[in-house]
């Protein structure tokens, strides 16, 4: 791959990595990990003897994301999506908390977890809000304006912490992956 297809594609090789990484994860899952309750953090948690498959998922999403971003060159529009893959990287240094026992872990790791996967879900926010700033035109500004409610709804229903929290992170994941893939402008 060359440094300029990997200029424009690093979105769509960053997002193929990790959903690569969370179908593999999944699919070796114990049975006491369920998908509709437990978050894909979980898959990577304090504990599990398998949390590498997404720890690395979550390295490696984030370090494409942000050296695609430094790549690309300087242009500050795209420091929030820069901060968001350097987060969710971070994300994937730290982990969070076991899912299934009451085996001892540490409380700092996995605060840092969560406070790198809220700074991450904040900042692709703001990346989506200078999307619709900066927009060419008026159905692009809708566009990025929709995926923006969409996620701001889904992450409140995710942080509500309802029956299935694990299903409303998956739709999180989808929105956002969708939006980087499809309307993200590197």
């Amino acid at each position: 791959m060359s440094l300029e297809h990997f200029r424009i594609h690093y979105p769509i090789l960053a997002t193929i990595v990790f959903v690569v990484s969370i179908v593999v994860a999944h699919l070796i899952a114990p049975d006491s990990y369920d998908w509709r309750r437990n978050t894909i953090s979980d898959l990577g948690a304090q504990g599990y003897e398998r949390n590498g498959i997404m720890r690395t998922g979550f390295l490696a999403f984030g370090v494409i994301l942000a050296v695609g971003c430094v790549i690309s060159g300087p242009d500050w529009r795209r420091v929030p999506i820069l901060l968001y893959g350097s987060c969710v990287a971070l994300a994937g240094v730290f982990c969070t908390k076991p899912f299934s026992g009451a085996a001892a872990y540490s409380v700092t790791h996995a605060s840092l977890h969560s406070a790198f996967a809220q700074a991450a879900g904040v900042l692709f926010s703001v990346g989506l809000v200078l999307h619709i700033v900066f927009a060419s035109t008026a159905r692009e500004r809708f566009i990025h304006a929709a995926f923006l409610v969409g996620v701001i709804g889904l992450s409140a229903a995710f942080g509500s912490s309802g029956a299935y929290p694990g299903v409303m992170q998956r739709l999180l994941y989808l929105l956002s992956f969708i939006w980087l893939v499809r309307w993200y402008r590197p």
